[in-house]
């Protein structure tokens, strides 16, 4: 993020991506596929942090 201010399009991506990504873990732990669950927990966790970058620039 480089110390520049995003728009709140930014925010927009990083909540939508954050949605779909815990959506798809969950989905995945239904279906006992660990794997994907493991991937897609892990980009739901990059977009918490970009969330919390987000709000504090």
């Amino acid at each position: 993020m480089n110390g520049k201010k995003l728009s709140k399009k930014w925010l927009y991506t990083f909540i939508g991506i954050a949605f779909v990504a815990l959506a798809t873990c969950t989905t995945a732990l239904y279906h006992k596929e660990y794997i994907i669950a493991i991937g897609t927990g892990l980009v739901f966790g990059a977009q918490v942090i970009n969330i919390i970058k987000w709000k504090r620039d």
